[in-house]
């Protein structure tokens, strides 16, 4: 059954990957097909042509006239002209085919990425999948394409030069293609055994991959330097290679054998058959044209079962491989979406109700019956050490994951209830680890808004709110320079420049909610100072959720969530828990007493 299950299996992904293959160049695919079934039927052709040039050559020494050998041998030469115009043909076909399907499988995958929420991700087996998807998958898919024509191709010919044969031998004709199943047995057992090394060893590769990237890369190669880091990484990148050629030395060594003894088999049956051949000839008193026929026959069909085999065998193993990338293609995202609109104007609360939650693979709750109304307009600060749930709290209000327990409401209505899409374009957010985009100045801000991305007023004013005019003024290309020194005329910033720019980024926005993880985290007093300035300005009519260890800017919040362990231990304005003298009151104290003995 489980084989039965497998062969199934192998088929509908067969099927399906066609599917795909075909949507994305329909024309085009029909074409390489009808080039490489040609070519089948051209090798037929031949077959019989050589047969007649041999009788042929054979007449001219009794006749004398050798015209009629001339015109079988151009005919023969007109054959390989065709089959080299449609190979060449065909590699055409098969190169833009290939460039579609490229882009139509990375079009699918960055919209399947796009579509999964971020639980998906959390999952240590997810990025073994897009390992598995972006080394193999893709390419795969367009060795599959190339393995279906080249079935077309040789089943074509297989018919053709079978039916020669029969003419000869029915029974020679079966001997000739049993003999291949052995071979085509080995092949399929030693592609399963190279695919299950391959899946054991992508994580490790994962691990291989990353390190060398990590290793390339400039901000790290400073550190890397210093603490002879490189030495260390160095021994553990090779140390997992040599497992590798360990692994391969034994294995291969087998594959080897196993393909020896089949191959010997092979050998010894087809030289058999040969002999048949010949002796029918001579039995039945063929021509030497007859024979060569015969034997070119025998040989094409060897060739066509070989190819066949192979093709097979080669489809059986792309299958696998693209697994993961139907796989991945087939997920679906754990967070459904709503229908509701969420709309600026008659958005005024939200509201956590006994918020629990903890992230997948994890017995751990990072939040514990959080509980707490926002409203709009006001300015709200999460405050708490690191790991106290303050961005997991922020993560929820995105819906980038839901409660386990518990309810978020906005106007008394579950946020559930909203489409995603309209809940994103309403949130502004400066995420404490933004991504640093390797585009132009105006496209790393423009990417906050895509509406206004080509708008250099809209791009500009966002810039200069940020506090980041100044020293875009002074780049290579200005707002045109590319933010990553690896390209040309590129620049890297600072930690603060790279700041300010997630903050003009979130300006860009335009929403009704603002959140802002650790804004300043690479900023200087002097700029931090001058940005929570700009912000006053920004938040206005808002509402914004400050996010930070720091405690210098709560004097800008209207109120205060003092978390710790994923509860909210106090709350209140900055003077209320100033007056209270508990935990933040001894923090914000611990605080500025550092602050004063470092100037």
């Amino acid at each position: 059954m489980g084989k039965i299950k497998d062969i199934k299996n192998f088929v509908l992904n067969i099927i399906k990957i066609i599917k795909l293959i075909f949507e994305t160049a329909p024309f085009l695919v029909a074409k390489l097909i009808f080039c490489n079934i040609m070519m089948g039927i051209v090798v037929s052709i031949n077959v019989y042509l050589w047969k007649r040039l041999v009788d042929s050559v054979a007449q001219s020494l009794t006749i004398g006239d050798i015209k009629f050998s001339i015109f079988w041998l151009l005919c023969i030469g007109g054959c390989a002209g065709v089959t080299n115009f449609l190979t060449r043909l065909g590699i055409y076909y098969r190169e833009i085919v290939q460039e579609y399907v490229n882009r139509n499988i990375t079009e699918k995958l960055m919209g399947k990425i796009d579509e999964l929420n971020m639980e998906c991700f959390d999952d240590p087996e997810m990025y073994d999948t897009i390992e598995k998807v972006s080394n193999e998958s893709v390419a795969r898919c367009m060795s599959i394409l190339i393995m279906l024509v080249s079935l077309a191709q040789y089943t074509t010919t297989f018919i053709g030069v079978v039916t020669v044969i029969v003419s000869l031998n029915k029974s020679v004709a079966l001997l000739a293609c049993l003999v291949m199943i052995p071979i085509f047995y080995v092949s399929i057992n030693i592609a399963y055994k190279q695919y299950k090394i391959y899946v054991s060893r992508v994580q490790k590769m994962r691990m291989v991959d990353y390190l060398i990237g990590l290793c390339l890369e400039y901000d790290n190669i400073k550190e890397l330097k210093i603490y002879n880091a490189l030495t260390y990484l160095k021994k553990k990148i090779l140390n997992i290679y040599n497992e590798y050629i360990d692994e391969d030395k034994h294995y291969k060594r087998k594959f080897l054998i196993e393909f020896t003894v089949t191959d010997f088999g092979h050998t010894v049956c087809s030289l058999g058959v040969r002999i048949f051949i010949l002796y029918e000839s001579f039995l039945k008193k063929k021509t030497i044209g007859d024979f060569t026929m015969y034997i070119s026959a025998l040989d094409n069909m060897e060739n066509s079962i070989n190819s066949l085999m192979d093709a097979i065998s080669s489809l059986y193993t792309d299958n696998l491989y693209i697994e993961s990338l139907l796989a991945l293609l087939n997920m679906e995202s754990t967070l459904k979406d709503g229908k509701r609109e969420f709309l600026i104007d008659e958005f005024s609360t939200i509201e956590f109700r006994n918020v629990w939650f903890r992230y997948p693979n994890n017995e751990n709750y990072v939040l514990k019956g959080i509980s707490l109304k926002l409203e709009k307009g006001k300015v709200y600060a999460l405050l708490g050490l690191n790991g106290s749930g303050k961005t997991t709290l922020v993560k929820l209000l995105m819906r980038l994951y839901d409660p386990e327990k518990g309810n978020i409401f906005l106007d008394g209505v579950d946020i559930k209830e909203y489409s995603l899409q309209s809940l994103y374009r309403n949130i502004g957010v400066v995420f404490q680890d933004f991504v640093k985009y390797p585009l132009t100045v105006n496209e790393n801000v423009g990417i906050g808004n895509i509406a206004y991305m080509n708008n250099m007023e809209y791009i500009k004013k966002a810039i200069a709110i940020a506090g980041a005019d100044k020293f875009i003024q002074n780049l290579p290309r200005g707002y045109q320079t590319i933010l990553e020194k690896e390209w040309d005329e590129g620049s890297e910033l600072s930690g603060g420049q790279w700041q300010k720019i997630a903050i003009a980024r979130a300006v860009l926005k335009k929403a009704s909610i603002l959140v802002l993880d650790e804004p300043s985290a690479a900023l200087d007093p002097e700029a931090e100072f001058e940005i929570f300035q700009k912000m006053k300005v920004l938040m206005k009519g808002k509402m914004s959720i400050l996010i930070t260890h720091r405690f210098s800017n709560t004097d800008i919040v209207d109120y205060i969530f003092m978390m710790e362990n994923g509860k909210i231990i106090e709350c209140g304005t900055h003077q209320d828990l100033m007056k209270a003298k508990n935990k933040y009151y001894s923090l914000y104290k611990l605080q500025a007493e550092a602050y004063n003995d470092s100037i």
